[in-house]
């Protein structure tokens, strides 16, 4: 049996990542270190690659996991290269030592550093998903040098996670991605966001740099309500007029999500809040928590009896968030870490010490602080 063709809008997409992408590594000088760069030329067929040489370089600057996946990407695409098959066999144990390595000192690793970023999303850009900006951002971090730190998974990824989603055709004025950095940037916030903005096609800006504890709360946990606002077409003014005060003027408004995967019916009066008209358009907000992952487009076209693309003008404008409390716990929440590294430890020794269950120190509680009666 022949596979389904591809969609006409999925190619489109398709390609307009793969442009994007080329751009990023076009807008200048790539910072990525010299051992990876080399490899990357000598895959290409660009360079020669002095195998030797290159194993020292590339294991003297602690990169042989990222140099391993480079080679384990290539040889996918072309399983039989002779560069790759002469390389495997040397690169990918090393690379499997250094992650087994890593993941027995990861926490005794005080340089790493996480990095809270703000950015915009708006014309230019609104066609990318979610997966095309996760792709956009890393080819950014990597042309310029920003060393990412890499997971404790089996096929150990960077560090790099998105916020809320946020759906194609839908801005955004305060998005968010954590970035986990081996070592924090000595430059001065600006002078990094302004390198990053440099590479990132029209349509995404980076406006925010915040280093926080790597024990901070993802925002997505953090997340209270979204605020938007749409301009509203003017042909379609009235219908939607109308459809918001239908909504507005019943106690429950039952959404049954098809697909049998989608759970119970919502009620979206419950979720859809403070909509009302402004100059700008339509303003509301959405609440978060368990319905972050909810699309706005088809929330708004269930009340509104629109298909989610005709709705476009569309921009999440603000999102509010609770305080963070393992950040007002921080030294409680980093001596927990010390312990259980030291417990992982003596269990994998041997030892024989006892551990004992003590009920006396209070639990950390991941959420608003409990009110005091």
């Amino acid at each position: 049996m022949h596979a389904p063709p591809i969609p006409v809008e999925a190619l489109a997409r398709r390609e307009r990542l793969r442009v994007a992408l080329l751009a990023v590594g076009e807008a200048g000088p790539s910072r990525e270190p010299a051992p990876l760069r080399a490899l990357r030329a000598a895959l290409a067929g660009a360079a020669a690659l002095d195998p030797d040489n290159w194993l020292e370089a590339v294991s003297a600057a602690g990169l042989l996991e990222e140099a391993g996946e480079i080679l384990r990407t290539t040889r996918l695409a072309e399983p039989h290269g002779p560069l790759t098959e002469m390389l495997a066999p040397r690169l990918l144990p090393l690379a499997l030592k250094m992650q087994q390595r890593r993941a027995a000192r990861w926490q005794l690793d005080t340089r790493r550093t996480l990095i809270r970023v703000g950015y915009a999303k708006g014309k230019g850009a609104l066609g990318f998903d979610e997966g095309d900006l996760h792709a956009i951002f890393l080819h950014a971090f990597r042309f310029e040098g920003f060393g990412l730190a890499l997971d404790l998974g089996k096929r150990p990824r960077p560090l790099l996670t998105l916020g809320l989603p946020l759906p194609v055709g839908v801005g955004g004025l305060a998005e968010s991605m954590d970035a986990v950095l081996k070592v924090e940037p000595s430059e001065e916030p600006g002078l990094l966001m302004a390198r990053l903005n440099r590479r990132l096609p029209e349509g995404l800006h980076i406006h925010h740099w915040e280093p926080l504890p790597g024990y901070a709360a993802p925002v997505v946990d953090l997340a209270q309500l979204s605020h938007w606002q749409w301009e509203v077409a003017a042909d379609q003014r009235d219908g939607v007029a109308a459809g918001v005060a239908r909504f507005l003027a019943v106690g429950s408004w039952r959404w049954d999500r098809s697909g049998a995967r989608m759970g119970a019916p919502l009620d979206l009066r419950g979720i859809l809040l403070e909509m009302r008209w402004e100059a700008a358009g339509l303003s509301f907000a959405t609440r978060m928590g368990v319905h972050h992952a909810l699309n706005p487009l088809k929330m708004l076209g269930a009340i509104l009896d629109l298909a989610p693309g005709d709705i476009t003008g569309l921009t999440r404008t603000a999102v509010d968030l609770k305080p963070d409390v393992r950040l007002a716990q921080g030294e409680r929440y980093e001596a927990k870490l010390k312990n259980m590294y030291e417990d992982a430890v003596l269990l994998a020794g041997g030892s024989n010490i006892t551990l004992v269950d003590e009920d006396d120190d209070e639990p950390i509680r991941l959420g608003p602080p409990a009110e005091t009666p």
